[in-house]
């Protein structure tokens, strides 16, 4: 006898709920019609549930400190998103663990729309090369959503160690190895990473000391307590421009609007591809309806001047892989997780 296990199928607690005379004594040929009934109706239930969505307030989990990198982005995606779906977006700060904790909560959460995340590719990417007990699933515990765009991160150093150029802090590294320092916000995070990336190319060697979240670990080094760091432009540009600190390098190909006196690496005889996504998740088992819904609204939410505005102020470059959809969104991530892996073995990084 055929066994069937309905504990796999969407909301297959409506079963015993709609027929309590199913149970484990009836024949294959007397369960299949009702069950086939039962499938139906959850197919209308659901249905009906992602029409009537967005009913209620939606949370949306960032892994980061509030004024860094990650948060500043998902407060103007929050704000623009809630006009469009006409509900409240509100952005939730859950840290540590380099994104790990806050990527746990989302990937454990109800898969009804209600929990999605903001995050980069720290978490989904880069994380689960790191980390052997990494508490999710990067790829098959979240249903990607949408690409926002990423964030150009410039090379700084403070200003009061007299370096002027990229080529000139690797040639003072060089020369003084392990006498540098240079902050991130947390192990195994994009800041440690594309730092050891650049170690790993120009045989450079520097010191890594690690902060909860890239405000403070900016802060350090505007201080004077640490020396470098890679930063997003937009949270480097004030600081810059105030001369407290100086920015060497931009990651983007051609020089960023944000920072147009900067060069960008290759300009300077480099060559690395830096750049980390910045993207919305759910749950996995969320409805593709309440998926497609999401995907739609947040696209069209950015396409309106005001947010493209927004998202130019604070230095978001949009990206839209293919057609911009869940399925597009999908290949980018699993594309970017491998690309990243290969780059993390190649450079041996370790959080160790």
């Amino acid at each position: 006898m055929m066994i069937i296990e309905l504990r796999r199928w969407p909301l297959s607690w409506l079963i015993p709920i709609l027929f309590p005379q199913i149970n484990d004594t009836w024949s294959e040929t007397m369960r299949t019609p009702m069950i086939a009934i039962g499938l139906v109706a959850c197919t209308v239930f659901g249905s009906v549930q992602a029409a009537a969505y967005p009913n209620r307030p939606i949370k949306m989990v960032v892994a980061w400190a509030a004024g860094g990198g990650t948060d500043i982005p998902a407060r103007v995606v929050a704000d623009h998103l809630s006009k469009q779906l006409k509900v409240p977006v509100i952005v939730e700060n859950r840290t540590g663990a380099s994104g790990m904790i806050g990527s746990e909560y989302v990937a454990r959460a109800a898969p009804d729309g209600y929990t999605i995340q903001y995050t980069v590719a720290d978490s989904h990417s880069v994380d689960p090369h790191l980390f052997p007990n990494i508490p999710y699933d990067a790829r098959h515990d979240f249903v990607p959503v949408a690409i926002i765009g990423y964030n150009p991160t410039v090379l700084i150093v403070n200003s009061h160690l007299g370096i002027e150029t990229f080529p000139d802090f690797i040639r003072y590294a060089k020369a003084h190895p392990n006498k540098l320092t240079f902050s991130s916000w947390g192990l195994g995070s994009g800041g440690q990473v594309r730092m050891a990336v650049i170690m790993n190319e120009t045989g450079i060697k520097l010191r890594h000391i690690p902060f909860k979240g890239s405000a403070p670990a900016l802060q350090a080094v505007v201080g004077g307590h640490v020396d470098s760091m890679i930063v997003p432009a937009s949270m480097a540009k004030p600081q810059a421009d105030a001369g407290r600190v100086k920015m060497l390098a931009v990651d983007t190909q051609q020089r960023a609007d944000l920072a147009p006196g900067v060069k960008t690496y290759a300009e300077q005889g480099y060559s690395y591809n830096l750049r980390f996504w910045q993207g919305i998740l759910a749950p996995k088992n969320t409805p593709q309806a309440i998926v497609d819904t999401l995907n739609k609204a947040i696209n069209a939410s950015l396409s309106t001047p005001q947010a493209k505005a927004d998202l130019h102020r604070i230095g978001i470059i949009r990206l839209s892989p293919g057609d911009g959809g869940p399925a597009a969104t999908k290949a980018y991530m699993d594309e970017e997780y491998v690309r990243w892996g290969k780059v993390i073995k190649a450079a041996k990084i370790s959080v160790q």
